[in-house]
């Protein structure tokens, strides 16, 4: 095995892993919900509307926040309809309006994120794997000051096993010096545990519903406080130093 195969490689999520993702998107629900409440539709009824519409446009249409804000439009829409109103063009702008608040939200970095990854990108390769719209992503990677300690970006439609499959073919990665860093079971984790690879779990209070499932192999899954903890899972190799 060469010296490159050898050096751990570590494929990074980016949304609630890096930095704060959801806790906006949560804020976007919250105020929806407070104008159909204002508009006289019960505060459960337009959560739920809401999150089921969104479900199913996701599977329909992809990640990212135009079509996020289009969901709170339509679920609007179906309410109004379940109901027998009309829909208010003014009620609809105001809707779009807080969709569109989830558009080049501020970058916030999650705790000992900046210094774990300089650190570690001098011991192990470092990929960033994150789904949804291509432009949206990398304006968010730009904005983090993350881009240069990372050896590759993909930003791919959907991540699943074949996903982390032919990353391990491209680089010629070998699945026992290969992890998968993240927070969320059903994109992170369980793919990396069905592809053969190390899984490392960062859990996030905010983790998106629709991320979150029963890990497959626990006891195969190191689980972490908090990204600042993944530093010392990989030390720095002393034969490197003396090179």
């Amino acid at each position: 095995m060469t010296n490159d195969q050898m050096t751990p490689t570590l494929i990074i999520d980016a949304d609630d892993t890096l930095w704060e993702t959801e806790v906006y998107y949560k804020q976007c629900n919250a105020a929806f919900t407070e104008l159909m409440v204002a508009q006289g539709f019960g505060r459960e009824e337009a959560e739920h509307t809401a999150g089921e519409v969104e479900h199913e446009r996701v599977l329909l249409v992809g990640y990212g926040p135009i079509e996020f804000a289009r969901s709170l439009v339509i679920a609007y829409q179906h309410l109004c309809k379940s109901h027998d109103r009309p829909v208010k063009d003014e009620v609809s702008d105001r809707v779009w309006e807080i969709g569109q608040a989830v558009i080049g939200y501020p970058i916030v970095l999650l705790d000992g994120v900046a210094e774990t990854l300089a650190r570690l990108s001098d011991r192990c390769r470092l990929l960033l794997l994150t789904k949804g719209d291509q432009q949206v992503q990398e304006s968010k990677l730009a904005r983090s000051g993350l881009g240069h300690l990372f050896d590759r970006v993909h930003v791919v439609p959907e991540k699943d096993t074949e996903v982390i499959r032919e990353l391990l073919v491209r680089y010629g990665l070998q699945p026992e010096q290969t992890w998968m860093v993240g927070n969320s079971p059903r994109s992170d984790i369980n793919p990396a545990l069905e592809a053969g690879i190390g899984a490392i779990y960062v859990p996030h209070p905010n983790t998106w519903r629709m991320e979150q499932e029963e890990v497959a192999e626990p006891e195969r899954v190191i689980i972490l406080n908090g990204f600042g903890e993944l530093a010392a899972l990989f030390p720095e190799d002393k034969r490197r130093q003396k090179a």
